[in-house]
């Protein structure tokens, strides 16, 4: 039995890894198809699986944004960052920083776990009355602090364009969640950084050869354990996301980068971390959170909970050693892998890349989506680049699921 738990723990693995790299396939969508299979791995066996997969998909899924420009709900906030570090040739650092970060996650949200069967539940129940405002105040701080009129204007529209087209999407019933959000995604975030690159004098960026990560180790940790507890506050309040969650830690540390390129260098590379570590968290907190707030956070945890219904005590400790293994192996082949893909872009014209990066997004979406996915895609397109020609920040775009949250609270949605 312990040798078929490996097996499966290994299959894992590799199925996240996987999921990681091809923005199209995610875990949710595996784990659905991997249902009848239950009957044969057997239910703490198919438990190990998923758990496995989704740990490992946290780490692999940031090479596509850092190379490709193609991001998903968790790595969105840091496609920009991770995007200009590789065109500052330090692609290997970004690599390293956000496999280190993840990993730091996932070691910090087991460590806290014994504190978060206490407080949680508690925690839980009391910040359901606060949704609503707490909405409303981070819209507010997002838009006033661009501070001039104009940008304000420009901000504001962004924003309700943004939000109006995700409440749209997300209202259709033809297309699971996973589809639509990387059709918009991929347009809001992803396709018009590509079309942008594409405009570049440059032809090809030369990536350094060292891995050093330009913040020191406390640095580092101290980041990550702020990712952490943001991980945990994504569970705690109903209608939030990781990328919600790190839109309030990018404003915050934006609000410093005002002392110059050495700072503002420094504090991208600690926005990274606290986002790595931020979505590590998430992922081991939404299955957890069956057993500690009775609700399931992602795909995987509601597979999760059809199958136990209620997950005991010696489940959770198994799937929290699954969770640390895979995010050891998984760390190992992020590292590997996007070595290889460092290697790969110092050595091709940015533009041929790019262009490839582009064929790649839409056949992705095509795939995972079809023809309406496109369209979806094609007019996010469209709302992404008016950050871009208008001179406010991209995080704008986030009204996209910030809009939607709001009305479902409203009881509009």
């Amino acid at each position: 039995m312990l040798i078929e738990y490996i097996c499966l723990l290994l299959l894992g693995i590799a199925a996240g890894i996987a999921a990681g790299l091809l923005p199209g396939l995610h875990v949710n969508n595996i784990g659905v198809m991997a249902l009848p299979l239950l009957g044969v791995f057997g239910p703490i066996g198919f438990a190990i699986f998923l758990t496995a997969m989704a740990t490992s998909q946290g780490f692999l899924n940031f090479i596509p944004s850092i190379f490709l420009g193609a991001p998903e709900e968790s790595t969105v906030l840091s496609l920009l960052p991770t995007h200009r570090m590789l065109f500052d040739g330090r692609s290997r650092e970004a690599v390293r920083l956000t496999g280190l970060a993840n990993l730091y996650g996932v070691v910090l949200s087991v460590m806290m776990l014994p504190l978060a069967f206490v407080l949680v539940p508690i925690a839980y129940s009391a910040a359901r009355a606060v949704v609503l405002p707490l909405l409303f105040v981070a819209v507010g701080f997002l838009i006033l602090r661009e501070r001039k009129a104009e940008k304000i204007l420009w901000a504001s529209t962004t924003f309700f364009i943004s939000g109006y087209l995700g409440w749209t999407c997300l209202n259709i019933t033809t297309m699971s969640s996973d589809q639509i959000l990387l059709s918009l995604f991929s347009g809001l975030f992803g396709m018009g950084t590509l079309m942008l690159s594409l405009s570049s004098k440059q032809k090809n960026f030369a990536q350094d050869s060292d891995d050093k990560i330009e913040i020191s180790p406390k640095s580092l940790w101290r980041n990550s354990l702020v990712g952490t507890l943001g991980g945990i506050i994504v569970g705690l309040v109903p209608g939030m996301s990781p990328s919600q969650i790190g839109i309030f830690f990018q404003e915050i540390s934006a609000l410093k980068n005002k002392a110059g390129a050495a700072l503002e260098e420094f504090q991208t590379r600690q926005f990274i971390a606290t986002v790595a570590s931020l979505g590590a968290a998430d992922a081991l907190f939404s299955i957890f959170g069956v057993y500690l707030m009775g609700n399931p956070r992602s795909g995987i945890s509601v597979i999760l909970q059809d199958v136990f219904g209620e997950m005991d005590l010696s489940l959770l400790a198994t799937l929290a050693g699954v969770m640390l293994v895979s995010a050891a192996a998984a760390y190992k082949a992020h590292i590997f892998i996007g070595y290889r893909f460092a290697r790969l872009a110092s050595r091709i014209d940015l533009k041929k890349l790019s262009l490839g990066a582009i064929m790649f997004v839409i056949s992705m979406v095509f795939l995972s989506a079809g023809l309406f996915g496109l369209l979806i895609m094609a007019v996010s397109t469209l709302v992404g680049l008016l950050p871009a020609l208008t001179g406010v920040s991209r995080t704008h775009c986030m009204g996209c699921l910030l809009v939607p949250s709001m009305l479902f609270f409203m009881g509009l949605g």
